[in-house]
């Protein structure tokens, strides 16, 4: 046992938990509020030489606080089984990848394999190092962190090691993915951290603590702002340093449920996969950079990140598919959206949308009454009259103008609630007629124009809407051409056939589509790579 005494004096607090008392007064412990409570409850506390079992009990002043700390027996790892991932090994000293979910040394709280352990039975020779509870670790990385850690498998060079990590000879370098976009591209944290004294499982930026330095930099910002890839430099080597420097940038790592990363309802509909995808904090030590023992040269070591760390910036990058379908009038639009929607995928309709903003009440309605009276309207509960709106149009090219600026923008508006309902699907369609000309195709990700002879459009116009050929010319001659509107288009839908083949034609849409979507799922991988390679070396 070691024995310990405190005592309230005058000048502080009349009264305070003994837990919270212990924690203040032997800070050099690190107790947490479970272990001070294991402490009270087994007897190991005195106050006025009596042992107290209650950690609510308030000391007042005067009291006298004794604590009797057993002494831990030294644990003596065992060899185990385990994978390894070896960056360099020259039999002095090794570089290896830590995969995330292994802590690096056993500790009276760890129950299951350690790298120590897997160590021990890889490389006999630690098995007689001069530290029996953690051979040849000269630093540690945090149990979810993953990537380069570099251990001494010599007792000489263990010690040349620990000099280069605590005289800051050690470039070290972590990737990690992280919530929101800093306002500053590139800075440099310089806070002091400390246990925090509410929660000893926690460090804390703190006036007084110990001195730490992060340098940082955004080498990737996802398009929505929600999240970024940083490059980071740690200039100290404090606990849970990075975790807690990005946390107090109101930017924490993602996973790092200590620290402010949880997965939630920030993520909008990502939350869910997001929620599955992301079981750590994702931070990895990426570099790590030191002169070799005995040589003195200077070796650079780089590992890129794990699958589960690629995974979330590929399905933080991924996003819906927005496709617009457009085309001359009477070019088969509507039968177009409508084999879509038998295919159960989203759609978007410009003429449905029209339809019910021309009901009694609506905006459209409303601005069209503002504008006309009751021209083209025929009661307070009845909606837009459209044949008399049409003939109108059909007479007057200032009334077609007027009433697209008025209606384009209603429309614009609604297309605009349509992608943001459907944003965690892969794809959605919108069938806008004046795209190009109304500027809706601007967010599109693929317009699509849909061709149909001029004859063929004419005789299917005359058929449904009994449109005279001259109505049909004048309609036609005040939109854009059809060749002028298909040369905007990325894919083109043959329509000059019966509704068999036009069927075909969609259907081989979709899967054009969906090759171009695993074509931008190629490119954020090389994308990632290329991040990887022209960002990391540079110094912050």
């Amino acid at each position: 046992m070691t024995e310990k005494i405190a005592f309230l004096s005058s000048g502080d607090e009349a009264r305070i938990r003994l837990d919270l008392f212990l924690v203040e007064n032997f800070p050099e412990y690190e107790f947490t509020r479970s272990q001070v409570g294991a402490l009270i409850k087994n007897g190991h506390v005195l106050v006025d030489g009596k042992a107290c079992l209650k950690p609510s009990y308030k000391v007042v002043s005067g009291q006298v606080v004794k604590l009797n700390v057993p002494v831990e027996k030294k644990y003596a790892p065992v060899p185990l089984k385990g994978e390894i991932k070896e960056v360099f090994e020259n039999g002095s000293i090794l570089v290896l990848d830590k995969q995330p979910g292994l802590s690096v040394h056993p500790a009276p709280s760890i129950d299951e394999p350690t790298l120590v352990n897997y160590l021990l039975e890889k490389y006999p020779q630690l098995r007689n190092s001069e530290s029996d509870e953690r051979p040849g670790i000269v630093h540690r990385l945090d149990k979810d962190t993953s990537g380069l850690m570099v251990v001494a498998l010599d007792s000489n060079i263990r010690e040349f090691l620990q000099n280069a990590f605590q005289d800051r000879l050690v470039n070290k370098k972590y990737l990690a993915l992280i919530k929101g976009c800093p306002d500053k591209t590139e800075g440099e944290i310089n806070l002091s951290l400390n246990r925090d004294h509410r929660n000893k499982t926690r460090m804390a930026v703190v006036k007084n603590g110990r001195s730490a330095r992060t340098k940082y930099k955004i080498i990737y910002a996802g398009v929505d702002k929600k999240w970024s890839l940083v490059l980071v430099q740690i200039l100290t080597g404090r606990t849970h340093q990075i975790r807690v420097h990005m946390s107090s940038l109101r930017h924490p790592v993602l996973g790092d449920n200590l620290y402010g990363g949880k997965i939630d309802s920030f993520w909008g509909y990502k939350k869910k996969l997001l929620q599955k995808l992301v079981k750590r904090q994702l931070l990895h030590s990426i570099e790590l950079g030191f002169n070799l023992p005995h040589t003195d040269k200077y070796h650079l070591f780089f590992q890129a990140p794990p699958k589960d760390f690629q995974r979330v910036f590929f399905y933080l990058e991924r996003h819906l598919q927005k496709v617009i379908i457009t085309g001359s009038m009477g070019s088969g639009k509507s039968l177009v959206m409508f084999l879509l929607r038998e295919l159960k995928y989203p759609v978007f309709m410009a003429d449905e949308c029209v339809n019910d903003l021309y009901q009694p009440g609506n905006d459209g309605w409303r601005m069209i009454k503002g504008r006309f009276g009751d021209r083209f309207i025929d009661g307070e509960d009845l909606p837009v009259n459209k044949l008399r709106l049409g003939a109108a149009v059909s007479r007057d090219r200032d009334i077609l103008k007027e009433l697209n600026h008025l209606i384009h923008p209603l429309v614009k508006h609604r297309l605009e609630s349509f992608w943001l309902e459907h944003e965690d699907k892969r794809v959605a369609f919108a069938e806008i007629p004046l795209a190009a000309e109304s500027g809706m195709d601007m967010d599109a990700d693929v317009v699509a124009g849909i061709y149909c002879p001029d004859e063929l459009r004419y005789s299917r116009l005359a058929e449904k809407r009994k449109l005279s050929r001259d109505q049909f010319v004048y309609l036609d001659e005040n939109q854009m051409k059809q060749a002028e509107k298909l040369r905007n288009c990325q894919l083109i839908i043959d329509n000059s056939s019966d509704e068999v083949d036009l069927k075909k034609n969609v259907y081989s849409l979709t899967r054009v589509l969906r090759y171009l979507r695993s074509k931008i799922g190629r490119r954020a991988d090389c994308r990632f790579k290329d991040l990887m390679q022209t960002n990391i070396s540079s110094d912050l």
